[in-house]
C-alpha cells in the first residue's frame, strides 16, 4: 500500500496557508507561505484525506482562519473542522424487493471496477515515486512545497565617504556641520563600520572621529570610544519645527541609548535648553553616564561618560542636522565643550 509522504501541503480547506500531513491523516499544525518550518512536534487529529484527494465538499465548507486569539464561527480556533455527516433514516415507503437485489448487484459489480481502478492508479504513482530519484520521503522543507516569494529589491544609498579634517575641522557636506578636530588621538573610522544603509532606523553618520578609552573592553574584541559624529536625525522621528527640538533629542537619547551604552548604567542630566548655531535654532541636550558598579566588578578602565546631542533646525523641507559628542572619563573630557563650541552649521 502506498501512501502520501507526510510534509507541508496547501490546505485542501480553502485557506491560503500550508497544512501538516502526516502520512495518515491532516493535522492542524499550518503556517503561513514563506516561513521556515519543520515537522510539527503533536499532530493532532483530523480529517483522513490525502493531500491529492481532498474531498470538493470539505473545499466548499472550508473555514476561514481569522487572527490567532480569535475564534471560529464552529468552535475554538485550535480544533480541526469536521467533514458534515450525511443525515440517514428509513424510506417514507415500502418498495419491491427485487430492485434492490438487482441495485445491489450491480453496486458490487461498479465498487469491484473502482477497486481494481484505484489499485492501478495507486500501484502507478508508487512506481512513478520509487523510480524518481528526487522524490523526498521526508518531511520537505518550504522551499520544496510552494515556490519561494519574491521579495521586492530595495535601492540601498551608498555609504558616504566621511571627511578627513582639514585646517584644524570636519566638515559633513551632508548635514552644513563642522566642528574642531579634537586631535591626532582622534581617527577618522571607515563608513562601513560604523554604518549599515539598509538600517533606515539608525542614524546614517556622515562625519566623525573616534578615540579608543579601553580595547576589548568585554573580552570579545569590541572596543569602548570617545565619539564625534555628525548626521541627520532619521525619518522614524516626526519633526514639525524647531519648537519640537527639545522633545526630539530627547527622543533620540532614549531611543539609541541601549545602543550606544549596552552595559548597565544610570543617566543624569547636565543640561536641557535652546541654543543658536550659526543663527540657526538649535537645541542641547547634556547628560553623564554612571558606570561605577560595572566598572569596578569587572576591572573597566572608565567609570563616567559624558555626552551631548545637539540638533540644528534646517527647515521643514530637510530633515534637523545632529552632532553627538560622548567621551570617557579615561580620557580628556574638555573634548566635549571645545566641540560643542566650536559647532556651525552653514
Amino acid at each position: 500500500m502506498t501512501t502520501t509522504p507526510a510534509g507541508w501541503y496547501p490546505d485542501p480547506y480553502g485557506s491560503s496557508l500550508l497544512r501538516w500531513w502526516d502520512g495518515t491523516q491532516w493535522t492542524d499544525a499550518t503556517h503561513a507561505p514563506g516561513q521556515e518550518a519543520g515537522a510539527p512536534q503533536a499532530p493532532q487529529q483530523a480529517p483522513q484525506q490525502p493531500p491529492q484527494q481532498a474531498p470538493q465538499q470539505a473545499q466548499q465548507q472550508a473555514p476561514q482562519w481569522g487572527p490567532m486569539n480569535q475564534t471560529a464561527q464552529w468552535g475554538p480556533i485550535n480544533q480541526t473542522a469536521q467533514l458534515p455527516v450525511p443525515e440517514f433514516g428509513a424510506p417514507r415507503r415500502t418498495a419491491p424487493v427485487w430492485p434492490w437485489v438487482v441495485g445491489g448487484i450491480a453496486a458490487v459489480v461498479v465498487l469491484a471496477l473502482v477497486i481494481g481502478g484505484a489499485v492501478i492508479v495507486l500501484r502507478d504513482r508508487a512506481y512513478t515515486a520509487s523510480a524518481r530519484p528526487d522524490v523526498n520521503t521526508t518531511a520537505p522543507q518550504l522551499d520544496q512545497t510552494v515556490p519561494p516569494e519574491q521579495e521586492p529589491q530595495q535601492s540601498v544609498p551608498p555609504l558616504p565617504q566621511l571627511p578627513q579634517p582639514s585646517g584644524g575641522r570636519i566638515s559633513d557636506p551632508v548635514t552644513g556641520l563642522s566642528y574642531a578636530y579634537p586631535g591626532d588621538k582622534c581617527q577618522v573610522p571607515e563608513s562601513k563600520n560604523i554604518n549599515n544603509p539598509a538600517d533606515q532606523q539608525r542614524p546614517l553618520w556622515t562625519s566623525g572621529c573616534t578615540e579608543t578609552s579601553q580595547a576589548n573592553y568585554d573580552g570579545r574584541g569590541n572596543d569602548w570610544v570617545a565619539s564625534v559624529y555628525t548626521a541627520e536625525v532619521p525619518q522614524i522621528f516626526p519633526y514639525s519645527g524647531p519648537q519640537s527640538l527639545g522633545q526630539l533629542s530627547q527622543a533620540v537619547l532614549l531611543t539609541y541609548e541601549n545602543d550606544f551604552y549596552g552595559i548597565p548604567h544610570e543617566r543624569k542630566v547636565l543640561r536641557n535648553e535652546a541654543l543658536t548655531v550659526s543663527g540657526k535654532q538649535g537645541w542641547i541636550f547634556e547628560f553623564e553616564m554612571d558606570f561605577t558598579k560595572v566598572s569596578e566588578a569587572n576591572g573597566l578602565k572608565w567609570k563616567k561618560e559624558k555626552g551631548a546631542i545637539v540638533l540644528v533646525d534646517r527647515g521643514l523641507n530637510a530633515r534637523p542636522a545632529m552632532l553627538y559628542v560622548s567621551v570617557p572619563d579615561n580620557l580628556d573630557q574638555s573634548i566635549l565643550k571645545r566641540v560643542e563650541d566650536s559647532l556651525q552649521s552653514q
